[in-house]
């Protein structure tokens, strides 16, 4: 089979839609598939007139779909795959893959045509106004970045790809991360019937490399929490340093972002700051803690730490809220806490924090869970039954 990759990458570092991205393409060209990628950057948009310009096209950019048309006459595919279109793309492209005679799916990785914020969060809180009602909504609230300005072109690309029927007319097949996530694309309009579910799925840190840090810590002693996640706002850092003033469980943060100082804050209650590390250094924490904390307060969609947690046989402590509440059962693999509660996520710790043998159990099954559901194998399987039926359906 033939694919065309098309991604519209953000500024900033490499995030997790690239590497859901790059890990897909990997596995099909394993598989023996050509692949192709075309990607645009958000950097192309620059400053001045130029971002003016950009946030005008942003609803229907006829550059972005011209582009898209030739990477699809330059490789002819089977099928296009469509990650990300926003800003500089747009959901041009989809007319191109129509006039081209090819078919189109795209992956859900947020809920961006649904909410102008892509979250589903304003003011620290879930918030779905958009979805039940006008996307213009957002800027009244300043729902992007805190700016009308900058939410304008957003909302105007909702609502006018919500009118125009895009995506029941335009593109073939969509791919929800989790029923969660269908379930809301199907109550902001969708077609039920057009979504298919297919969970993100991680690459683990080369295995002979991976085993021999398995037998190493095998029968080892895991000890304390970890998180590991971009100190952002909705990440709910604010949350989890708050709940830990009254927790006496070690607690190591692995990762970057603007709320760093919250997390050198909370160094005299027990926590303790990692840094940013690579997959094999998240590995290796993984193994040696004794579950890992989730404490984000927007509904994510499919955070591929879940994997790489199962992976390593850690359970997760993380809020009963959106793709979590899908992914992780309570008490077989990890454990829930009412959203946004600090007390209540200090009491889920606690818990797990005296109850070893416990969490130890749950995370024999998280990595059980893993084999079943989220190895390459298994989504390679999902995938490309998802292009046959998509190509079958189009034909």
């Amino acid at each position: 089979m033939r694919i065309l990759q098309v991604h519209n990458r953000y500024q900033g570092g490499r995030g997790g839609e690239d590497r859901v991205m790059d890990n897909e393409s990997r596995l099909l060209r394993t598989n023996g598939n050509e692949v192709h990628q075309f990607t645009a950057h958000n950097n192309e948009i620059g400053r001045g007139f130029s971002k003016l310009r950009a946030a005008i096209r942003m609803p229907y950019s006829k550059a972005g779909a011209r582009r898209v048309a030739r990477a699809i006459a330059t490789y002819r595919p089977d099928i296009v795959h469509v990650h990300n279109f926003h800003y500089v793309l747009t959901p041009a492209i989809f007319d191109a893959c129509r006039e081209a005679r090819v078919p189109s799916v795209q992956t859900l990785h947020n809920f961006r045509g649904i909410c102008a914020n892509a979250t589903f969060m304003r003011d620290g809180r879930v918030c779905e106004e958009c979805m039940h009602g006008s996307p213009y909504r957002g800027v009244l609230h300043r729902c992007y970045e805190d700016s009308a300005l900058k939410t304008l072109p957003i909302a105007r690309t909702v609502a006018y790809h919500r009118k125009r029927q895009t995506w029941h007319d335009k593109v073939d097949r969509f791919i929800a991360l989790t029923e969660f996530g269908k379930g809301k694309y199907v109550e902001g309009g969708y077609s039920e019937k057009r979504i298919s579910v297919k969970p993100n799925f991680s690459y683990p840190p080369d295995p002979e490399w991976r085993a021999a840090l398995d037998e190493e810590g095998a029968g080892g002693e895991r000890s304390g929490a970890l998180f590991v996640g971009h100190l952002l706002p909705w990440k709910g850092i604010a949350l989890l340093m708050e709940a830990w003033r009254n927790i006496p469980t070690p607690l190591r943060v692995a990762g970057s972002g603007p709320l760093l100082n919250l997390v050198t804050e909370a160094e005299k209650h027990g926590v303790s700051h990692l840094g940013l590390l690579d997959a094999e250094a998240v590995y290796r924490e993984m193994r040696r803690a004794s579950f890992l904390v989730f404490s984000s307060v927007w509904y994510e969609c499919f955070p591929l730490t879940f994997i790489e947690a199962f992976a390593a046989g850690l359970p997760i402590v993380a809020a009963k809220l959106g793709a979590a509440e899908d992914i992780i059962s309570h008490g077989e693999t990890g454990l829930h806490f009412t959203p946004g509660d600090p007390r209540a996520l200090a009491e889920a710790v606690a818990w797990a924090a005296a109850h070893p043998e416990d969490m130890a159990r749950m995370g024999e099954n998280a990595r059980r869970q893993y084999e079943a559901l989220y190895t390459p194998d298994a989504n390679y399987a999902r995938l490309t039954a998802i292009y046959e039926q998509t190509i079958a359906e189009f034909r």
